[in-house]
Protein backbone atom coordinates (compact mmCIF):
# COMPACT_ATOMS: atom_id res chain seq x y z
CA UNK A 1 0.00 0.00 0.00
CA UNK A 2 3.07 2.62 0.57
CA UNK A 3 4.60 2.01 -2.66
CA UNK A 4 0.93 2.38 -4.14
CA UNK A 5 0.56 5.58 -2.15
CA UNK A 6 3.89 6.49 -3.10
CA UNK A 7 3.36 6.66 -7.04
CA UNK A 8 -0.13 7.62 -6.96
CA UNK A 9 1.49 11.29 -4.96
CA UNK A 10 4.79 11.46 -7.43
CA UNK A 11 2.22 10.88 -10.48
CA UNK A 12 -0.30 13.99 -9.23
CA UNK A 13 2.54 15.83 -8.40
CA UNK A 14 4.06 15.86 -11.31
CA UNK A 15 0.74 16.30 -13.27
CA UNK A 16 0.13 19.21 -11.31
CA UNK A 17 3.28 21.04 -11.95
CA UNK A 18 3.60 19.98 -15.23
CA UNK A 19 0.08 21.94 -15.85
CA UNK A 20 0.87 24.42 -13.64
CA UNK A 21 3.75 25.18 -16.17
CA UNK A 22 1.98 24.48 -19.46
CA UNK A 23 0.27 28.23 -19.55
CA UNK A 24 3.38 29.96 -18.97
CA UNK A 25 5.76 27.90 -21.62
CA UNK A 26 2.99 27.98 -24.21
CA UNK A 27 2.68 31.65 -23.75
CA UNK A 28 6.77 31.36 -23.79
CA UNK A 29 6.64 30.39 -27.25
CA UNK A 30 3.46 31.65 -28.74
CA UNK A 31 4.62 35.53 -27.77
CA UNK A 32 7.97 35.63 -29.13
CA UNK A 33 7.21 33.68 -32.21
CA UNK A 34 4.20 35.99 -33.00
CA UNK A 35 6.68 39.43 -33.26
CA UNK A 36 7.72 38.07 -36.22
CA UNK A 37 4.62 36.79 -37.92
CA UNK A 38 2.14 38.75 -40.01
CA UNK A 39 -0.80 37.60 -37.78
CA UNK A 40 -4.31 38.80 -38.36
CA UNK A 41 -7.55 38.57 -36.62
CA UNK A 42 -11.02 39.12 -37.82
CA UNK A 43 -12.20 42.71 -36.18
CA UNK A 44 -9.14 44.02 -35.16
CA UNK A 45 -7.47 44.49 -38.57
CA UNK A 46 -7.92 48.81 -37.69
CA UNK A 47 -5.52 47.97 -34.50
CA UNK A 48 -3.06 45.91 -36.32
CA UNK A 49 -2.89 48.60 -39.18
CA UNK A 50 -2.28 51.20 -36.36
CA UNK A 51 0.30 49.53 -34.12
CA UNK A 52 1.55 46.56 -35.95
CA UNK A 53 3.22 45.26 -33.04
CA UNK A 54 0.81 45.44 -30.12
CA UNK A 55 -1.47 44.01 -32.91
CA UNK A 56 0.85 40.80 -32.95
CA UNK A 57 0.48 40.69 -29.25
CA UNK A 58 -3.26 40.53 -28.90
CA UNK A 59 -3.73 37.61 -31.11
CA UNK A 60 -0.82 35.74 -29.64
CA UNK A 61 -3.01 36.02 -26.40
CA UNK A 62 -5.58 35.38 -28.09
CA UNK A 63 -3.82 31.82 -29.02
CA UNK A 64 -2.10 31.79 -25.39
CA UNK A 65 -5.88 32.01 -23.81
CA UNK A 66 -7.06 28.49 -24.35
CA UNK A 67 -4.00 26.85 -23.07
CA UNK A 68 -4.62 28.62 -19.53
CA UNK A 69 -8.56 28.02 -19.47
CA UNK A 70 -7.92 24.29 -20.28
CA UNK A 71 -5.52 23.77 -17.57
CA UNK A 72 -7.07 25.61 -14.57
CA UNK A 73 -10.08 22.90 -14.68
CA UNK A 74 -7.12 20.26 -14.55
CA UNK A 75 -5.27 21.61 -11.81
CA UNK A 76 -8.75 22.18 -9.92
CA UNK A 77 -8.92 18.56 -10.04
CA UNK A 78 -5.57 17.66 -9.39
CA UNK A 79 -4.92 19.11 -6.72
CA UNK A 80 -7.18 17.74 -3.71
CA UNK A 81 -6.46 14.56 -5.27
CA UNK A 82 -2.69 15.30 -4.68
CA UNK A 83 -4.11 16.44 -0.74
CA UNK A 84 -5.75 13.18 -0.46
CA UNK A 85 -2.57 11.07 -1.91
CA UNK A 86 -0.34 12.86 0.54
CA UNK A 87 -2.41 11.97 3.61
CA UNK A 88 -2.25 8.46 2.66
CA UNK A 89 1.04 8.61 2.46
CA UNK A 90 1.80 10.02 6.02
CA UNK A 91 -1.05 7.78 7.01
CA UNK A 92 0.91 4.59 5.55
CA UNK A 93 4.42 6.01 7.24
CA UNK A 94 3.43 7.50 10.85
CA UNK A 95 7.20 8.04 11.33
CA UNK A 96 7.82 10.21 8.20
CA UNK A 97 10.19 13.16 9.02
CA UNK A 98 9.33 16.81 7.41
CA UNK A 99 5.65 15.99 6.45
CA UNK A 100 4.80 19.25 8.36
CA UNK A 101 6.66 21.11 5.28
CA UNK A 102 4.84 18.95 2.55
CA UNK A 103 1.62 20.04 4.27
CA UNK A 104 3.05 23.67 4.07
CA UNK A 105 4.06 23.75 0.64
CA UNK A 106 0.99 21.69 -0.85
CA UNK A 107 -1.42 24.80 0.72
CA UNK A 108 0.50 27.07 -0.55
CA UNK A 109 0.22 25.70 -4.08
CA UNK A 110 -3.57 25.28 -3.56
CA UNK A 111 -3.93 28.76 -2.20
CA UNK A 112 -2.10 29.97 -5.29
CA UNK A 113 -4.09 27.88 -7.51
CA UNK A 114 -7.73 28.88 -5.81
CA UNK A 115 -6.60 32.63 -5.96
CA UNK A 116 -5.57 32.71 -8.97
CA UNK A 117 -8.29 30.40 -10.58
CA UNK A 118 -11.17 32.75 -8.83
CA UNK A 119 -9.28 36.10 -8.28
CA UNK A 120 -6.18 37.33 -10.36
CA UNK A 121 -6.78 35.29 -13.46
CA UNK A 122 -10.75 36.13 -13.46
CA UNK A 123 -9.50 39.63 -13.07
CA UNK A 124 -7.10 39.71 -15.80
CA UNK A 125 -9.95 38.46 -18.23
CA UNK A 126 -11.94 41.37 -17.58
CA UNK A 127 -9.46 43.87 -17.91
CA UNK A 128 -7.93 41.96 -21.13
CA UNK A 129 -12.28 41.66 -22.83
CA UNK A 130 -12.25 45.43 -22.06
CA UNK A 131 -9.50 46.02 -24.14
CA UNK A 132 -9.85 43.74 -26.86
CA UNK A 133 -13.48 46.00 -26.76
CA UNK A 134 -11.87 48.86 -27.49
CA UNK A 135 -9.15 47.39 -29.67
CA UNK A 136 -12.54 45.99 -31.92
CA UNK A 137 -14.20 49.72 -31.58
CA UNK A 138 -11.29 51.59 -33.27
CA UNK A 139 -9.96 52.72 -30.20
CA UNK A 140 -6.46 52.58 -31.11
CA UNK A 141 -5.34 55.58 -29.89
CA UNK A 142 -6.60 55.51 -26.02
CA UNK A 143 -5.09 52.00 -26.19
CA UNK A 144 -1.73 53.56 -27.11
CA UNK A 145 -1.50 56.04 -24.93
CA UNK A 146 0.48 54.87 -22.04
CA UNK A 147 0.76 58.26 -20.33
CA UNK A 148 -1.77 57.60 -17.44
CA UNK A 149 -2.37 54.71 -14.94
CA UNK A 150 -6.08 54.42 -16.36
CA UNK A 151 -4.90 53.57 -19.28
CA UNK A 152 -6.44 49.72 -20.91
CA UNK A 153 -3.25 48.55 -21.66
CA UNK A 154 -1.76 49.55 -18.39
CA UNK A 155 -4.63 48.06 -16.48
CA UNK A 156 -4.43 44.83 -18.89
CA UNK A 157 -0.02 45.10 -17.93
CA UNK A 158 -0.67 44.79 -13.94
CA UNK A 159 -3.66 42.30 -14.17
CA UNK A 160 -1.32 40.25 -16.01
CA UNK A 161 1.62 40.96 -13.66
CA UNK A 162 -0.43 39.56 -10.98
CA UNK A 163 -1.92 36.51 -12.37
CA UNK A 164 1.56 35.58 -13.42
CA UNK A 165 3.20 36.53 -10.00
CA UNK A 166 0.26 34.05 -8.36
CA UNK A 167 1.24 31.54 -11.19
CA UNK A 168 4.63 31.50 -10.34
CA UNK A 169 3.77 31.04 -6.67
CA UNK A 170 1.89 28.22 -7.82
CA UNK A 171 4.60 26.60 -9.22
CA UNK A 172 7.22 27.50 -7.30
CA UNK A 173 5.59 25.94 -4.39
CA UNK A 174 5.08 22.79 -5.96
CA UNK A 175 8.77 22.81 -6.49
CA UNK A 176 9.52 22.71 -2.90
CA UNK A 177 6.90 20.53 -2.11
CA UNK A 178 8.91 17.97 -4.71
CA UNK A 179 12.51 18.96 -3.51
CA UNK A 180 10.92 18.44 0.27
CA UNK A 181 9.28 15.38 -0.69
CA UNK A 182 12.13 13.60 -2.52
CA UNK A 183 14.83 14.43 0.20
CA UNK A 184 12.58 13.07 2.76
CA UNK A 185 12.34 9.98 0.39
CA UNK A 186 15.33 10.02 0.64
CA UNK A 187 16.16 9.73 4.76
CA UNK A 188 13.36 7.24 5.18
CA UNK A 189 15.66 4.82 2.83
CA UNK A 190 18.78 5.28 4.59
CA UNK A 191 16.83 4.66 7.95
CA UNK A 192 15.74 1.66 6.45
CA UNK A 193 18.91 0.33 4.81
CA UNK A 194 20.28 1.52 8.13
CA UNK A 195 17.97 -0.57 10.47
CA UNK A 196 18.51 -3.46 7.82
CA UNK A 197 22.12 -3.58 8.50
CA UNK A 198 21.52 -3.72 12.19
CA UNK A 199 18.95 -6.29 12.22
CA UNK A 200 21.20 -8.82 10.29
CA UNK A 201 24.40 -7.57 12.39
CA UNK A 202 22.37 -9.17 15.38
Amino acid sequence: MQRIADTLFWTLIALWLAFALAGGIAAASIFPAARGLPLSLEGYEGFIAASPEQGRMLVAGHLAESVFAKTDGVRLLLAPLAVLALLAQVALAPRATRSGARFVWIAVAATALLVGTFWSQPAFTARDAEYRTAARTGRATELLANATDSGPKLAVDAAHQRASWIAGTEALALLFLIAVSAWNAGGSSVRNYSSGRSWRRG
